[in-house]
């Protein structure tokens, strides 16, 4: 017979924020201290900690010598799977609810990045405002004045799932319960559908022109996990919130990935005579439901997007949503890659494109909705603004529209605008409106 492990005295001792790897070593060797875990008995709480995260139990092998060189007293490098393996079996040590012991691997993550001078202090980046309307919609890439080429974006995918921690794995299991019973009762429904998570995104710059040089790189995920991990507010056991435990005060650079368990793309349509294209969305759809949105709105999708090694292909996914969604071919508009943004109150990660239509009028673009779409039911309706800059942005600032726009649509909009009339003539269209207001 076992018995458990007696918790060690008091709260475990804080990281702090070391100035380097060996003072990061010194705080460590302390958390071991407090634990009194002896070295010879470590590996076998490490190999737990590999199990709990997924790794085949065959594989889940730590050598003695391997978790004995973690507490060098002056490393020059650690091996990060390894060290927060043996950070979580130490902590654990004091028997903590799982959200506490999440909180608390963030801390020392935190502490670690800045001992390797990775977590500089920060000045606040602003989210998009024009007057009234302000979104955390953050650029990332691209401005609006010049499209980003096909060739210039490259997309990695490393097929690994992503490992959520105990308190998404909970929130996971009650979607998931949740959508079993509403199948079994004939209500609507959402399926775990496959899709990936941002685990990176890198930009560079080539030839004379400097032009950007995109790479996303991207890990598995589902969709029941991203709808868990948007229930950003939801009080967990023991009183924290998924936006406490991984979004506040952190740059959406070093969120986890399993919180970036979605990549959207964002399409902005204007017919052929002018008219932006403006949808709201369906009460029924997972996430944002009942808001003003793009003109087309899809979630990159393993399935779909890509097959066996091919990655997927952002202008490819793009066309498939404007024909899912709106019944468009690639053959009756232009499709511009203007963006990349991250939404950073909900860590959602999107692109944004413009598609004009070559010859196809409001009229027709209306007749062509009416003759029958595969999603017609992720939308409620569809609005039309003249595409000037004046009357798209007086739009925006509707008082009806203000607050009820999906975070990332009016910064896809105005880029829309930046691209087709140049940022003088728009911003000089905010700055009297602006005006006006006032």
């Amino acid at each position: 017979m076992t018995t458990a492990r007696p918790a060690p005295f008091g709260e475990p001792p804080a990281p702090g924020q070391p100035a380097s790897l060996p003072e990061f070593a010194t705080r460590l060797q302390a958390l071991r201290a407090w634990s009194a875990v002896r070295l010879r008995a470590l590996p076998a709480l490490v190999e737990t900690e590999m199990r709990l995260r997924g790794v085949a139990p065959a594989s889940a092998k730590c050598a003695y010598g391997t978790a004995r060189e973690i507490f060098r007293p002056n490393p020059r490098r650690y091996n990060e799977t390894l060290l927060f393996d043996v950070i979580r079996a130490l902590l654990r040590t004091a028997y903590p609810a799982a959200e506490t012991l999440e909180r608390q691997v963030v801390r020392w993550r935190e502490s670690y990045h800045r001992a390797r001078g990775r977590f500089p202090e920060r000045a606040v980046f602003p989210g998009f405002s024009i007057g009234p309307l302000t979104t955390s919609c953050r650029l990332l890439e691209g401005n609006g004045e010049r499209a980003i080429a096909e060739d210039d974006v490259r997309v990695i995918v490393t097929p690994v799932q992503v490992s959520v921690p105990p308190p998404v794995a909970f929130l996971r299991e009650e979607v998931l319960r949740e959508q079993n019973a509403r199948k079994e009762s004939g209500l609507e429904y959402h399926w775990a559908g496959p899709r990936f998570a941002v685990h990176d995104f890198v930009v560079t710059r080539h030839g004379e022109e400097e032009l950007p040089e995109v790479t996303l790189h991207l890990k598995y995920s589902d969709y029941f996990t991203f709808i868990a991990t948007q229930q950003l507010d939801k009080p967990l056991p023991g009183g924290n919130t998924l936006r406490s435990l991984y979004l506040d005060a952190r740059d959406p650079l070093e969120t986890p990935d399993f919180m970036r368990s979605s990549f959207g793309l964002n399409v902005a349509v204007v017919t052929a005579d002018g008219w932006l294209v403006v949808a709201r969305r369906s009460d029924r759809v997972g996430v944002g439901g009942d808001e003003w949105n793009s003109s087309a709105n899809e979630g990159l999708q393993r399935k779909l997007d890509a097959s066996g090694d091919r990655p997927p292909n952002l202008f490819r996914a793009a066309e498939r949503g404007l024909t899912e969604e709106l019944q468009l071919r690639p053959d009756q508009y232009d499709l511009e890659l203007l963006a990349f943004a991250v939404v950073t109150e909900n860590s959602q990660w999107c692109c944004f494109f413009l598609a004009t239509l070559g010859r196809m009028t409001r009229r027709r673009f209306e007749q062509n909705l009416g003759r029958g779409v595969q999603d017609a039911w992720e939308h409620r309706g569809f609005d039309f603004v003249e595409f000037d800059p004046r009357s798209t942005i007086a739009y925006l600032l509707r008082p009806d529209r203000r607050d009820a726009w999906a975070p990332a649509a009016p910064v896809l909009f105005y880029l829309s605008l930046v691209h087709v009339y140049g940022r003088r003539a728009t911003d000089q269209a905010v700055e009297e409106l602006e005006h006006d207001a006032d």
